[in-house]
């Protein structure tokens, strides 16, 4: 048993200098740098397959509060640099905005894959203790590099104000894991050398590479009609395209080199009108467009699945762009002769081919799927005062209510139709909470010249959620030892 498995350092620097040769120009260089070592990985187990009380071929073992049953140690290492470059140049009514960064981040994780190796050693395969029991440290490490510029154009005159600019990315990134699993070979006599990276006793290897690059371009402006009433319009274009190249090997991972390509692009527009009800109180209106990306999934673990699993979750290559229609409204106003503010906002929100990830049964994979239909509304609430220069207080409120709109289902060899993951119409999206509270508040005093003395309580209150849509689905928690 071991104690304070997570202790480790956090270092880094950031230096950034300001040059401004002229009124009309500045530069601003920043370099930013940090490393991190940690000698435990930050994750909790409450169950472990080789170290609980139900076992009956092994000693009966009970996990206290935030213990681990882990065979090896678990370092972790994370270093990130980032370069960036501000530019600055002022017409008079127009100003130009250049912003160029780089980053460079290396990652390196062991992770004790044990609990997850036994279970198909000893229980899939059905090998002995000796073998299940063997340590198997997995690898991960990911190296990412990415370029960004962003040019902008912004200025006014009168009534109308306006920007408009453009955004280019490229990004790579490699990503591999590696499960060395020493003596298997000699203690079972099953062949674990592959053809395409995995060596002897390594049961499981990948090797992923991956190119992203986006560019967009993008213009807003808004014009005052009267003193009271404006409209800001906006359009944003993209496009983009990832290539990814998947090596998998081993006798865990169903052995291929699969190259895959993706692209999307599209429009994504903005409508906002605003009312100037008095000089205290404005009145929104938004209607807006939102996207988020698509991608190309790992490929699956085939040998480990079920046929059943095989039919519900192969052939999901790649999944679909995410979009969002989105219509708010609200106020937002001052209160009590200005001591005071009062915000309120409703919304409504369209999804479409909402990205979830979801467990792949048996597979030890994981997926993101597209489910077609989902949809999003809700209500916040806020509230401050500040009645005295000595005692000021917050509190705000949401209520979410997002649901899955559509169903997706698997039928069997035999005809049997099934919920695919918990993907069903009417459960809730995962990771929102219903109900969130907050509450905030401060009482100050001046204690001396230039002295300033403050208490202040917080509270916080986050509503059940989901952690993953497929927390939904029927005997989820439940655990079949016998398969």
């Amino acid at each position: 048993m071991k104690e304070d498995v997570n202790s480790g350092y956090r270092a880094g620097v950031r230096a950034a200098v300001k040059i401004a040769p002229n009124d009309h120009l500045t530069v601003t260089p920043r370099l930013v740098y940090q490393k991190v070592e940690m000698d435990g990985w930050n994750r909790i187990d409450v169950y472990n397959i080789l170290a609980n009380p139900f076992t009956t071929t092994r000693p009966a073992v009970r996990l206290g509060e935030r213990q681990l049953f882990t065979q090896i140690d678990e370092p972790f290492t994370d270093e990130f640099l980032l370069g960036d470059l501000n530019i600055k140049y002022d017409f008079g009514n127009v100003a130009l905005t250049s912003i160029t960064s780089y980053t460079d981040r290396d990652i390196l994780v062991v992770r004790d894959a044990g609990a997850l190796t036994s279970s198909i050693t000893g229980g899939s395969i059905g090998l002995p203790e000796r073998v299940y029991t063997l340590d198997a440290p997995l690898d991960d490490a990911t190296t990412a590099k990415g370029w960004t510029q962003e040019l902008r154009l912004s200025g006014g005159k009168d009534r109308f104000r306006w920007v408009a600019g453009g955004f280019y990315s490229s990004t790579k990134r490699d990503y591999g894991q590696d499960l060395l699993v020493a003596g298997f070979e000699a203690l079972t006599g099953i062949p674990t050398a592959g053809k395409l990276g995995a060596g002897k006793d390594v049961l499981y290897f990948s090797d992923l590479h991956y190119e992203l690059k986006q560019f967009a371009a993008f213009g807003e402006g808004t014009l005052s009609l009267t003193d009271q009433f404006s409209l800001t319009g906006g359009l944003r274009y993209y496009d983009f395209k990832e290539d990814r190249t998947q090596v998998f090997d081993g006798i865990f991972a169903d052995p291929a080199n699969r190259p895959a390509t993706i692209k999307a692009n599209g429009v994504a527009p903005r409508l906002i009108a605003s009312y100037k009800v008095s000089d205290s109180t404005n009145l929104n209106a938004q209607v807006s467009r939102g996207f988020r990306l698509g991608g190309i999934n790992d490929q699956l673990n085939a040998p480990l699945c079920t046929p059943q699993d095989l039919v519900t979750f192969r052939g999901r290559d790649s999944w679909k762009d995410e979009t969002a229609w989105n219509y708010e409204v609200g106020f937002k106003s001052r209160v009590m002769g200005g001591r005071g503010s009062f915000n309120a906002s409703a919304f409504s929100m369209d999804i479409r081919d909402l990205q979830v990830i979801v467990t792949a049964g048996s597979c030890s994979s994981r997926l993101v799927f597209n489910v077609p239909k989902a949809r999003s509304q809700g209500i916040e609430l806020e509230f401050a005062l500040t009645p005295n220069r000595h005692f000021d207080f917050a509190i705000s409120a949401s209520f979410n209510d997002s649901k899955l709109r559509s169903t997706l289902t698997s039928t069997a060899a035999n005809g049997t139709v099934s919920v695919v993951a918990g993907i069903e119409e009417g459960n809730r999206l995962p990771s929102v909470p219903a109900l969130q509270l907050a509450a905030a508040a401060t009482y100050q005093w001046q204690m001396g010249r230039g002295s300033l003395g403050y208490v202040t309580g917080t509270y916080q209150h986050v509503g059940s959620r989901f952690t993953q849509i497929d927390d939904h689905a029927a005997g989820f928690g439940t655990v079949n030892l016998l398969s």
